[in-house]
């Protein structure tokens, strides 16, 4: 039921933060202007090195981090309105139900 591109669409080009391209919101300026420190990571190598960093500026400065994972723009993901309704774009793992541990509440 989501439309990408019409519901969810967030992009534009910042002209105050130009390495993002069309990007759009510049979320280490808006976590900085709140007092906090924020890091911005485009490669998936560069992510447990900016965990690193922010527990160490954690520690160092006693203030929120952002850690900002810059993914692609579109892309498939699961959604739904529902949870009996959700759009699978791939194949599933459908694994049986083991009853003796099902927990009713």
């Amino acid at each position: 039921a989501f439309q990408m591109d019409f519901q969810v669409q967030l992009s534009f080009e910042n002209i105050n933060a130009p390495e993002i391209g069309v990007y759009g919101v510049d979320h280490i300026a808006v976590a900085e202007g709140l007092g906090c420190k924020a890091i911005r990571v485009t490669e998936p190598d560069r992510i447990q090195d900016a965990f690193t960093q922010a527990q160490a500026w954690m520690d160092e400065y006693q203030v929120p981090v952002v850690v900002e994972l810059v993914l692609e723009r579109v892309t498939n993901i699961s959604m739904g309105t529902d949870i009996d309704n959700v759009t699978e774009f791939e194949e599933t793992l459908d694994l049986p139900v083991d009853e003796s541990e099902t927990v009713l509440v």
